[in-house]
């Protein structure tokens, strides 16, 4: 595929730009501050898309490279030393930062040789944990919640053969995410109350305040205004008093993006804010991703829709550098939506369509509800509301099937509006 800039008449593909190129004009200021200058949908569309492939692959070899080469290195002086329960530990540790790095082939076989020692080692606790590290590696690759649970189900029933109380209430709590995901909604509650039983037994503050923070993020998609806010309302002080950022940055974000679907929008922007800031002090970069594309929403709300459009291009690089296609597919639908208003058609349609593309290969069903809600708008723009009205089917289909009851209600009215005018 190859794109023309109309300013200066050159040809870019590809195969031919290089990633420090493309590194220095992604980040140029004309480029990022000047909308004037992308009026080529084509080559401005492959320019983003490129950098998001160029700079994953640049920075995440090398630091493979060097990290592999210590794992083996120590993995060598645990077989000397013929120490199999540092080996196990290895295993663990390399594997979890082989998952944070995106590397998912070197976690998968770090957790199934973690299982395998723990196994000649009798070590139950470590064989669950290493079952639920597995769980929640297939999880984070969508498509694979069936494996998931296996894993998870397998991870509890080591724990209750042998007692492993606080390991249990984490395997229940990775199942109850599986279970969001899956819409399955009863079985997340079910799940979700039996952790917390098992953590206000334990005293597990920490835990306690996670599962309430998923409780949370379930029931605002429901449209449970009260409930969901409740339940951030537990998880809050008890990530304070705990000294918990990450937890921090999570709900702060979940909880500004309640207040943002109400319009309360002056306490959704201090709720971003703080998302982004206890996420940057901790460098978790996933959740302060998510707070400042939460926040570009926002923005577009406000009608502030370049302001909207820089803060996508911020972080859609960072959700493709890191394997998380669900935050990528929101992105896309979000740059669809900055395009639709800004009636630049082309471009809308083709981050619509790869966000369509994205949520389909991760299994996001969510995505693919809410961006054919989208793309219904930007049929009826362009007064094509035929096509609008076949978009808004395909999107209360998603709904229904998610069980979003509310969500679903909105669109099946907006719908019937819709095929009165046809």
């Amino acid at each position: 595929m190859e794109a023309r800039s109309k300013k200066n008449d050159l040809s870019i593909n590809e195969e031919t730009i290089t990633a420090v190129q493309l590194r220095k004009l992604l980040t140029s200021k004309k480029f990022l501050d000047s909308p004037d200058l992308l009026r080529d949908a084509d080559l401005t569309y492959l320019l983003e898309k490129l950098g998001r492939k160029l700079f994953s692959d640049e920075d995440i070899k090398i630091s493979a490279y060097h990290f592999r080469s210590l794992v083996e290195n120590l993995k060598k002086h645990s077989h000397i030393s013929h120490d199999q329960h540092q080996e196990l530990e290895l295993c663990l540790k390399s594997g979890e930062t082989y998952a944070v790095m995106g590397l998912t082939e070197d976690a998968e076989k770090c957790y199934e040789q973690a299982i395998q020692l723990s196994v000649e080692l009798n070590d139950a606790a470590r064989h669950a944990r290493s079952c639920r590290y597995l769980g929640n590696l297939k999880f984070q690759q969508q498509g694979k919640f069936k494996e998931a649970i296996k894993c998870f189900e397998k991870s509890l029933e080591i724990c209750q053969e042998n007692g492993e109380l606080l390991d249990e209430a984490y395997g229940l709590n990775s199942l109850s995410a599986t279970y969001f995901q899956l819409a399955s909604w009863k079985k997340m509650e079910d799940v979700c109350n039996q952790a917390l039983a098992i953590c206000e037994q334990l005293d597990e503050d920490e835990l306690i305040a996670c599962i309430n923070n998923n409780l949370g993020a379930m029931y605002s998609l429901r449209g449970l205004w009260q409930k969901s806010l409740a339940a951030f309302q537990k998880s809050l002080p008890l990530f304070e008093k705990l000294g918990d950022y990450r937890g921090l940055a999570e709900t702060y974000n979940n909880l500004a993006t309640l207040y943002r679907d109400r319009d309360m929008w002056h306490e959704a922007g201090r709720c971003f804010a703080l998302s982004i800031r206890f996420a940057s002090q901790i460098g978790d970069t996933i959740t302060k991703a998510n707070a400042i594309l939460n926040r570009a929403e926002l923005y577009v709300m406000m009608h502030d829709l370049e302001l909207a459009r820089k803060n996508c291009f911020s972080v859609i690089g960072t959700f493709h550098k890191l394997g998380k296609g669900i935050g990528e597919a929101d992105a896309c639908k979000l740059l669809g939506v900055i395009y639709t208003k800004s009636e630049r058609w082309d471009l809308a349609k083709k981050y619509f369509d790869e966000s369509l593309e994205i949520s389909k290969k991760s299994h996001y069903q969510l995505g693919l509800a809410e961006t054919y809600r989208k793309y219904a708008d930007f049929h009826l723009a362009q007064n094509r509301n035929d096509l609008a009205a076949e978009s808004l089917k395909r999107s209360l289909k998603n709904y229904r099937s998610l069980k979003a009851h509310g969500k679903a209600r909105q669109v099946e009215k907006f719908l019937n509006k819709i095929q009165t005018s046809l």
